[in-house]
């Protein structure tokens, strides 16, 4: 093969990289909007062209990624839900978690989040409330930030120390609130104390106004899967139902991760 045509490919697939990157782009920040938006809004957000945005755009309506409506605005579209599908029937762990999560509604009475964690990173999998919920900011799909959640924190608790440090060594614990703990001292007696529990929790560290506790799903290694959380305004999530609703986030976790195989005879998890 000429060496022109090797350098043809590699131009070809560079171009590709960059379109995947800007398709991405786009659908990321239309998924973190709870409305439509406009090409040049789309355009100033991700820093692409109204050209290359239009562009991407018209391919996504074509394959209803995202819907357009009769003033030139877009949203995210029904496409997506057939990926998110996917992937919650890969994981298996919504379909096996949902009865559990469902019973830890009805006896708490607060928001229940599933989430999911792969690679170092956790996200929403699974959101249940009853009519007591307040606006809380949580959509399935959206990363979770580990430090200033009760159930990321509760994931750092159950990994092994060499992992947690490696983690602490590399991230910088921004405020989120003006509650968020950042000292990293404070922040590893945290963890410490979520270990001793078998649950974290954080009180408007993440989300102002929002109070929440979490357990870890450990697998067969005791190496963690994701976590179930319970979240609820500070008005009535007090002081004096956090022990209790803690415990039973912890049994709620526990039970998912006997049901995955997970055995209190020994890992590498924290917990």
């Amino acid at each position: 093969m000429r060496k022109t045509e090797l350098q043809g490919d590699s131009a070809t697939e560079k171009q590709g990289i960059r379109v995947l990157e800007r398709f991405f782009d786009i659908l990321s920040f239309l998924a973190e909007r709870h409305d439509y938006a406009g090409i040049k809004e789309i355009a100033e957000a991700t820093g692409l062209s109204r050209t290359t945005v239009h562009r991407v755009l018209a391919t996504c309506e074509e394959n209803y990624v995202v819907l357009k409506d009769n003033i030139g605005r877009y949203r995210i579209g029904p496409r997506s839900l057939v990926w998110a599908n996917s992937y919650q029937q890969q994981t298996g762990l919504a379909k096996l978690a949902r009865q559990h999560l469902k019973e830890l509604l009805r006896d708490v009475g607060e928001t229940v989040h599933l989430f999911i964690y792969e690679k170092g990173e956790a996200f929403y999998l699974e959101k249940m409330h009853t009519y007591n919920v307040t606006g809380l900011d949580s959509r399935i799909g959206s990363r979770l930030e580990l430090y200033s959640t009760s159930a990321g924190r509760a994931i750092l608790a159950a990994l092994p120390e060499e992992e947690f440090e490696a983690y602490l060594s590399s991230r910088e614990l921004l405020p989120r609130t003006d509650w968020t703990v950042v000292d990293k001292e404070a922040f590893v007696k945290i963890i410490e104390n979520a270990r001793t529990k078998g649950y974290a929790e954080e009180t408007q560290e993440n989300e102002v106004g929002v109070r929440c506790v979490g357990a870890a799903i450990l697998g067969k290694n005791g190496y963690p899967l994701g976590a179930v959380s319970v979240a609820g305004p500070v008005f009535r999530f007090t002081d004096e139902r956090v022990e209790s609703v803690g415990k039973r986030v912890f049994g709620t976790a526990r039970i998912i991760s006997y049901q995955l195989g997970y055995s209190t005879n020994g890992g590498q998890g924290g917990l």
